[in-house]
């Protein structure tokens, strides 16, 4: 097409979901450690996506269809092949602003059948929002996601004991500036209010606020060192715990 570029995937594909997800691996991600928001948005599910990006307007739009959702692996709401028959349908929208190096705006959202049980009605969703801003060595960029999963409870049982019930809200933000062309400090905030059950087996409560600072070093084009120390705090009523984290990581790409 003249007006737009189109490309098509199958198979395991990228998320759809704001775009932490594009800089997940280890020589692309920024830091050392996921955000508390990644485990929702950062999997590869099993199926078809189509992305549009504009040749003369910048925008870019995407849809896709998958077995499950776009959690992460370990996540216990997350499957590639589907115990029921209602597919998970995900897509994103962006523009970029010419704000600077430009400013990308995005909004995302999934719905479909809940992983991991045979109900077809049993519903999982999430919206989300996002934004991406770079000016010279300066670059920020945020997440907003917001979901529920409404899992299944029998009659006269525990609450969500025939399929996990989760709602989840969370946000991160972060800045990196390249002080030299080797060296890029950065920092990030990002926080997670999350209740998931299953039954009598688990009630998992989380109130987070972390607070990321790091040093990422890339020495020549294929080896990179990053260091950073987390912050974490427990908000609400569960008690702080001593959980800060200080976490380093060695990269070799060829």
């Amino acid at each position: 097409f003249e007006s737009v570029e189109l490309s098509l995937a199958a198979g395991k594909v990228d998320s759809l979901l704001g775009r932490e997800y594009r800089g997940q691996d280890a020589d692309t991600r920024l830091g050392v450690t996921p955000s508390l928001i990644c485990r929702y948005t950062c999997g590869r599910p099993l199926g078809l996506r189509a992305r549009l990006v504009g040749v003369d307007v910048p925008f870019t739009a995407a849809l896709g269809v998958a077995n499950g959702s776009s959690g992460v692996e370990l996540f216990p709401l997350s499957s590639e092949l589907d115990d029921n028959a209602v597919k998970t349908v995900s897509g994103r929208l962006s523009y970029t602003l010419p704000l600077a190096d430009g400013l990308e705006l995005g909004a995302s959202g999934m719905v479909g059948a809940q992983d991991l049980q045979t109900d077809d009605g049993t519903v999982h969703w999430q919206v989300g929002a996002d934004l991406h801003w770079a000016w010279g060595d300066l670059e920020l960029a945020g997440e907003l996601v917001k979901g529920r999963a409404d899992g299944r409870t029998s009659p006269g049982g525990v609450a969500c004991d025939e399929a996990q019930c989760l709602e989840y809200l969370g946000a991160y933000g972060w800045v990196a500036y390249r002080l030299f062309h080797w060296l890029t400090p950065y920092t990030r905030l990002d926080g997670r209010s999350a209740l998931h059950r299953h039954g009598a087996s688990f009630v998992y409560v989380s109130e987070l606020l972390r607070a990321t600072v790091g040093l990422r070093s890339e020495l020549g084009e294929h080896v990179i060192v990053k260091a950073e120390y987390t912050f974490v705090r427990e908000l609400g009523e569960v008690p702080d715990i001593d959980d800060d984290v200080l976490t380093s990581s060695l990269v070799v790409r060829y």
